[in-house]
C-alpha cells in the first residue's frame, strides 16, 4: 500500500541536505517491487515537480535504468536505498536543497492529507525559537557608532518579526550597520522582505522566482511597512561565509544586486531553490524527498547564485570579514566627516580595528628599551611579556599597535606612546586618549 503526502515547505529551506547515512537500521527490509515502487514515486515527483527542466529528465532515466539495470538489487536497507537513490541523483546534478530519505512510519491514526500537528511539538518548537530569539543572536554598537546585527536564521511569524524590528531599530541610529549572516543557513522569504523593508525608502524589487510545474513568475518586492525607524542613509555590510545558505544568500543577493550593500566573506553555499517536500507510505517505513520547484533569478539579467554562490566585494576569510568590514565603514566615515574632532575619535577607532587585521609586532629585545620609570608611571617585563603600571594600580598588558605606540590592557579610551630625542633614546612616555587630551611624564635618569 502507498500513499503520498504533500508538505509545501518555507520557501528557501534553511537546511542544506536532506540525505540520511546508510545503515540506519530499525526499518524493514525491501524486495524488489518496493525498490521499484519507490523509484516510480519519486522519479514521478523529480519528472514533474525539479525546477530544472533537463536535469530532472537526467535524473529520472538514471534512476530508472539503474534499477532495470539490477544495480539496486542487493539493497534491501529502505535507509541505506534512500541514500544510493540520492547519491545518484546528485551525480548528475548537485543541488543543496534535493534530499531523499528513509523514515519511520507514520503514527498510528494520523491522516496524510493534510496532517494536522501535534499542538505539543508546535509549543515545543515555539520554545525553542524564542530562546535563540528567532535567530537574533546578537545586536550592539561597535566603536566609531557603527551597528552590528548578528542573525542565524531567517525565521517566519509574528514573534519572529518583533524580534527582527527591535533588533533593526536598536542600530537604526547608528553612522553604518554589518548585518552578520556567516552562520545563516537560510529558511523564510517573508523575513527577507520585511528586513528589507528598513533598508529602502520605498517598495524595491527584490528577485523574480521562476516555478517550473506551475508555469509561472513570482516577484518578490521588499515590505512597504515596518514598524519603527527605516535605516537607509548608512552604509550596509553583509558578512558571508559557505556556511551562508538559502535565504540567507537571496537576502545578501537582493542586497548586493540593488547596491544597497557591500558583502564582505567568502563565497556563499549556492542553494538557490525553493523547496516542495513528499513523504510516500510503504509498508513499516515512509520515503521523504525533498524536491527544489522554484529557480531564483535577478529580473535585470536572469542570473541567480545556485550551484555558485554569492561572491563578496571583499574576500577575506570569514573569521575576518567583520572586522574588515568595520574598517572598511570607518574609512569611509572618515572621508566623509568634516569635523576634526569626530574625525580624530574615527581614527582612533580604525586604528584599533586594523591591528587585529595586521597585528604589530615588536622585537622583544627593542621592547626592553621601553622598560624603565617615568614619574608615576612605570613599563616593566616579567615571563616575556611587558606590563604598565601607574603608582599601586593594577598592572596592564602592552601590546604595539604601532611604532612606540601601545594598547594598555582592555583600555578602549588610553593609548601609550613613547618619545625620543634625536639619537633615538627613549626620554618620555606619552599617555594619549581617545578625545585627543595627551599628558606626559620623563623618563627618570637613574
Amino acid at each position: 500500500m502507498r500513499n503520498v503526502s504533500c508538505l509545501i515547505l518555507v520557501l528557501l529551506f534553511a537546511v542544506p541536505a536532506l540525505a540520511q547515512p546508510a545503515g540506519q537500521g530499525g526499518l524493514p527490509a525491501i524486495d524488489g517491487p518496493t525498490r521499484a515502487a519507490i523509484v516510480d514515486s519519486i522519479t514521478a515527483v523529480i519528472d514533474s515537480v525539479y525546477v530544472l527542466e533537463a536535469p530532472a529528465m537526467e535524473i529520472v532515466a538514471g534512476l530508472r535504468r539503474n534499477l532495470a539495470d539490477g544495480a539496486y538489487d542487493e539493497i534491501t536497507d529502505p535507509a541505506e536505498f534512500a541514500q544510493r537513490l540520492y547519491d545518484d541523483a546528485q551525480a548528475v546534478n548537485h543541488d543543496g536543497h534535493f534530499g531523499i530519505r528513509a523514515l519511520p512510519p507514520a503514527r498510528p491514526g494520523a491522516e496524510a492529507i493534510p496532517q494536522e500537528e501535534d499542538p505539543a511539538e508546535v509549543e515545543r518548537r515555539r520554545r525553542m525559537y524564542r530562546t535563540l530569539n528567532y535567530g537574533f543572536r546578537k545586536a550592539e554598537i561597535l566603536p566609531g557608532g557603527v551597528g552590528y546585527v548578528r542573525f542565524d536564521q531567517f525565521a517566519h511569524g509574528d514573534e519572529a518579526f518583533r524580534a527582527a524590528a527591535a533588533a533593526m531599530n536598536f542600530v537604526s541610529n547608528s553612522n553604518a550597520v554589518i548585518l552578520d549572516l556567516r552562520n545563516n543557513g537560510g529558511g523564510s522569504a517573508s523575513m527577507i522582505r520585511f528586513v528589507a523593508g528598513y533598508l529602502f525608502e520605498e517598495n524595491a524589487h527584490l528577485i523574480n522566482w521562476d516555478i517550473r510545474a506551475q508555469g509561472k513568475t513570482v516577484q518578490s518586492y521588499s515590505a512597504d511597512f515596518v514598524p519603527g525607524q527605516r535605516i537607509t542613509e548608512q552604509p550596509l555590510y553583509i558578512l558571508v561565509s559557505e556556511r551562508t545558505f538559502s535565504a540567507a544568500e537571496e537576502f545578501t543577493f537582493d542586497m548586493k544586486n540593488l547596491e544597497r550593500a557591500t558583502v564582505v566573506g567568502t563565497t556563499t553555499g549556492g542553494g538557490g531553490h525553493t523547496v516542495a517536500g513528499y513523504t510516500f507510505d510503504f509498508d513499516g517505513f515512509r520515503i521523504g524527498i525533498r524536491v527544489p520547484y522554484g529557480r531564483a533569478y535577478n529580473p535585470e539579467n536572469d542570473e541567480g547564485w545556485e550551484g555558485v554562490g554569492v561572491t563578496p566585494h571583499i574576500d577575506v576569510p570569514a573569521d575576518q570579514a567583520l572586522d574588515a568590514a568595520h574598517a572598511d565603514a570607518l574609512a569611509k566615515l572618515i572621508e566623509n566627516e568634516e569635523d576634526e574632532e569626530f574625525r580624530a575619535m574615527l581614527e582612533w577607532d580604525k586604528l584599533e580595528v586594523a591591528s587585529h587585521l595586521e597585528p604589530a609586532t615588536i622585537d622583544p629585545a627593542r621592547m626592553d628599551e621601553y622598560v624603565g620609570a617615568y614619574g608615576p608611571r612605570r613599563i616593566f617585563a616579567e615571563d616575556g611579556l611587558y606590563y604598565y603600571q601607574r603608582e599601586d594600580r593594577a598592572p596592564l598588558l602592552l601590546e604595539p599597535l604601532g611604532e612606540d605606540l601601545f594598547r594598555v590592557g582592555d583600555l578602549d579610551y588610553f593609548r601609550l606612546s613613547f618619545g625620543r630625542d634625536d639619537d633615538g633614546n627613549i626620554v618620555k612616555i606619552i599617555g594619549l586618549y581617545r578625545g585627543g587630551r595627551t599628558d606626559e611624564n620623563p623618563r627618570d635618569r637613574s
